[in-house]
């Protein structure tokens, strides 16, 4: 409880540096390119079209209750996509900021979240272009949508316990950063995000709830898409909350045990 009365008091001291970093770090993402910030959410709307041409165009698939394919896709993808680049990011947040590391006044443990707060631009433009292909389809969210704040903390909860991890990590192995779109890749397909979790047999549906990433995508979509509160399966709902304060406790502690030896590393 200290721990996180700490980092709060770190958060509102060094709140401008944090947001100001973070927008530094949006744009040094496009540097040098001649569409900025489009390229955010060039690369998204890309692989949405493949998979639409793929599934919905290819072999005529349809999400749960005759749900348009795309629609259903989008709504999962869309925290699936800020997710990953949160956490991508945030693991080589350490390596690549060797200049702030290396000040020992500067809360090093604020790294993660400035990455998590630059790809939340990209996410909130392509969040408006999904409410957009929702009402093109007919769908309008309701009050549901209100919920976004809750599925928005907890994809933020999960990707910085597991981005102080991995930078923390980074540091000493940099095996971690290259081998962790590979996991990624694995991980976006044992989520229910191209595929629905009434596909799998009965018995196996409650292991679902061991995927963190599953209560974040169905949190996008009861939201957006369902129109359902999201503590409609209170398992689900407590397995992840269980697992994503574990993570960031183990995260923050293996980060602070790491942090004085960063600079001796780089």
């Amino acid at each position: 409880m200290r721990a996180i009365i700490i980092f709060g008091k770190t958060l509102i001291a060094y709140r401008v540096a944090i947001l100001s970093l973070a927008v530094r770090s949006f744009q040094l993402r496009f540097v040098g390119t001649g569409g900025g910030v489009i390229w955010s959410i060039a690369h998204p709307l890309a692989t949405v079209f493949v998979y639409w041409m793929v599934f919905s165009v290819g072999f005529k698939a349809k999400g749960p209750d005759g749900i348009p394919f795309v629609v259903y896709f989008m709504t999962a993808f869309l925290p699936w996509c800020f997710f990953t680049e949160a956490l991508t990011a945030s693991a080589n947040v350490v390596v690549g900021n060797r200049h702030l590391v290396k000040k020992m006044v500067f809360p090093t443990e604020t790294l993660p979240l400035v990455e998590i707060l630059a790809s939340t631009i990209g996410h909130l433009v392509l969040l408006a272009f999904t409410i957009a292909l929702l009402l093109m389809y007919g769908i309008v969210p309701g009050w549901g949508a209100l919920q976004l704040v809750y599925a928005y903390l907890c994809a933020v909860v999960l990707a910085l316990g597991l981005g102080w991890l991995l930078s923390a990590a980074n540091v000493f192995h940099r095996d971690v950063g290259q081998s962790l779109n590979m996991v990624l890749n694995f991980w976006f397909w044992a989520t229910p995000i191209v595929w629905g979790v009434d596909m799998l047999p009965e018995s196996w549906r409650p292991v679902m709830n061991l995927n963190p990433a599953y209560h974040v995508v169905e949190s996008y979509r009861a939201a957006l898409l369902y129109d359902r509160p999201v503590w409609h399966d209170l398992m689900q709902l407590s397995l992840f909350w269980v697992m994503a304060l574990l993570l960031g406790l183990c995260g923050a502690y293996v980060f602070r045990r790491l942090k004085p030896e960063f600079a001796d590393m780089m």
